[in-house]
């Protein structure tokens, strides 16, 4: 079982000797590590050079983009059964290889796995928790979904190519796409649409912020540009599974359906704009014609009911219009003082469980009832 490392370096020469330290000094040491140098100007070459191990291959191109930097080493890394990411200014923690390969063999339906992190500045040094990168990245992760789909349609919660590791095969036969800045987030996207991504619950990654980074290059509408380009591409790739595969829709639906609500960087009117412009041509017999080719034994959410979405939004509603009626409420309030209101807040993890708890704790308090009989809370059907 031979693992390898690839590097894409890129004008990284502060920090890559500690990007090849770390990887020397993992618990489980990389069998190989590649390093593709993507036409650096500075003196990264001589840096990395200076790291002498067997183990350290370091080839040289002219810079063609971190996506090429990647699948280039990937390919190099032939003889490899797994393969881990890691950026040039990036540190594995030392239990970082051994920890994704012990996931994966626990896993082996999965093909990538990524782990928390923590954020490090220029000089290495944890940041504060204070810090709005710091505090972003942890509101990312208490916002975790069950679905790592809709997760990734809040964030993406990876955040780099440096927390990619898995199996080389699956590598190979994706490589990253042409992206300046979301490379990363497309495979991690695909991956999960696939069902092949699972997650470390452990900080196994020391993830560099600084003024060089590349998602920080550029003027300020190529992000959310590029963002639009790789939802097209996702919906062009998945084209076939989403016409075969439940599943496959549902995991996509659960990604944009999040993502249409949450994402920083994703800009719904454009993108509805975009979409318009194909359907424009479509003319009244055409448009009846593609929507009569889905077949409801094929696409059985045709014939289903509401949808749980659906029913999470009306309960959602209805919970903050009976507290917001309840918060209003001097008997209520006179209960309180008393001790003898019921208790209007629940820990339910679903809309639907606070709103049947809300109900529930109404319906059998004696001081509600009575409070209801007298006049002083306004009836409300769904409190019943």
């Amino acid at each position: 079982m031979r693992v390898a490392a690839v590097i894409p370096l890129f004008n990284h020469e502060r920090y890559i000797a500690d990007a090849l330290r770390g990887l020397l000094a993992q618990t489980r040491p990389p069998d190989r590590i590649i390093v593709i140098d993507d036409g650096s100007t500075d003196r990264s070459l001589d840096a990395a050079r200076a790291v002498a191990d067997a183990r350290i291959t370091i080839l040289s191109q002219e810079n063609a983009g971190a996506h090429a930097a990647l699948n280039r080493g990937i390919a190099l890394a032939a003889d490899a059964d797994f393969i881990g990411i890691l950026n040039s200014d990036d540190v594995y923690e030392p239990e970082r290889l051994e920890s994704c390969l012990r996931c994966l063999e626990l896993h082996p339906a999965a093909a990538v796995v990524a782990t928390r992190l923590k954020m490090i500045d220029g000089e290495g040094v944890l940041l504060p928790a204070g810090d709005p990168r710091a505090r972003w990245l942890r509101s990312v992760w208490h916002a975790r979904p069950e679905s790592l789909c809709a997760w990734l349609g809040i964030a993406n919660f990876t955040k780099t190519t440096s927390n990619l590791f898995g199996r080389a095969e699956y590598f190979r036969g994706h490589p990253f796409r042409p992206y300046r800045y979301v490379h990363d987030y497309y495979f991690a996207l695909a991956a999960a649409i696939e069902d092949r991504l699972v997650l470390l619950d452990e900080e196994l990654l020391r993830y560099r912020v600084h003024g060089a980074n590349t998602i920080k290059s550029g003027p300020g509408e190529r992000v959310p540009r590029e963002v639009l380009r790789m939802n097209i591409d996702v919906l062009r790739a998945f084209a076939p599974a989403l016409a075969e595969s439940p599943a496959v829709r549902g995991r996509c639906a659960e990604y944009f359906r999040t993502l249409s609500l949450n994402s920083a960087d994703f800009r719904l009117e454009p993108f509805l704009h975009l979409a318009a412009r194909q359907f424009a041509a479509l003319t009244d017999g055409e448009t009846e014609a593609l929507c009569e080719t889905l077949d409801p034994a094929r696409f059985p959410e045709l014939l289903a009911g509401k949808s749980g979405a659906l029913r999470e939004t009306l309960a959602q509603a209805s919970c903050e219009r009976i507290l917001q009626r309840l918060a209003s409420s001097r008997w209520l309030a006179l209960g309180r003082i008393l001790g003898a209101s019921p208790r209007l807040y629940t820990d339910a993890p679903t809309a639907e469980g606070r709103l049947a708890a809300l109900r529930n704790a109404c319906s059998r308090s004696p001081w509600f009832r009575l409070g209801q009989k007298l006049g002083f809370i306004y009836s409300d059907p769904d409190t019943h």
